[in-house]
């Protein structure tokens, strides 16, 4: 059998909510700076540096990518923030898997719509045309994780786990 490699990555479709998000921090960092001169004048040099420190470690996690990592039937799913910071968020061999079905599917509906112990949006933003999602039991939780694979991916999870994959049709 060959060796299967597959990359892919995702950005978050959230453009107005970055915004939102980046502008509401900005807004409560100068209410709070304001406040700090207002009220406590000598410790603004201290609340700047908080404030900076917030910037630094929370600006970044607004922007999002994410990452599929295929290769020979593990999957690996990372986050990547602000261009410059990962994490692993879930790796499985992919015979863990209950079903992956796309979003759309008719047989897999109900089990899709379910409620699940953790839930791991990892494609643009909910279920879309091009979404599929993937139920995964590990002890006594269960996992839904919501992904958009390229074509290469769906055809490589297609035949490593034919009964358990429902492709579009």
């Amino acid at each position: 059998m060959d060796n299967v490699f597959i990359e892919h990555m995702v950005t978050k479709d959230d453009m107005n909510m970055r915004i939102l998000k980046k502008a509401g921090m900005a807004f409560g960092i100068l209410l709070f700076l304001a406040a700090a001169f207002l009220i406590i004048p000598q410790f603004f040099t201290i609340a700047l540096l908080i404030a900076i420190l917030i910037v630094f470690f929370f600006w970044r996690k607004i922007d999002r990518e994410y990452e599929y990592i295929y290769t020979d039937g593990n999957l690996d799913v990372d986050v990547i923030y602000g261009k410059s910071a990962r994490k692993r968020l879930l790796s499985v061999d992919t015979k863990e898997f209950q079903f992956i079905a796309y979003g759309g599917s008719s047989t897999y509906h109900a089990r899709i719509e379910a409620k699940y112990d953790k839930t791991l949006d990892c494609g643009a933003g909910g279920i879309r045309d091009n979404s599929y999602v993937g139920v995964i039991k590990r002890g006594d939780q269960t996992i839904k994780l919501i992904f958009e694979p390229d074509e290469r991916m769906v055809e490589a999870l297609k035949r490593y786990i034919p009964r358990k994959f429902e492709a579009k049709p």
